[in-house]
């Protein structure tokens, strides 16, 4: 399977594989133990996690006023 960035923790920013983020989802000890529905529930639980990042993400943006510029008005 092809490397995945996944969660990073710490100053330790080391590639994850997929493999690796299904058997620490799941509590599996190794790759053997992966099925196809590991597979589906992992690829569907990201589809639906990524579809809900957008709207976090503005509820969560602190309102930081944007800095004047020299010639705007007070």
């Amino acid at each position: 399977m092809e490397s995945n960035s996944g969660p990073e923790t710490g100053s330790n920013h080391r590639r994850v594989s997929v493999v690796q983020l299904i058997c620490r989802a799941y509590g599996l000890s190794d790759a053997s133990e992966i099925t196809m529905e590991h597979i589906d529930r992992y690829v569907a639980e990201r589809r639906r996690a990524e579809e809900r990042m957008p709207h976090l993400r503005d509820r969560f943006r602190p309102g930081i006023p944007r800095p004047r510029a020299s010639g705007d008005a007070a």
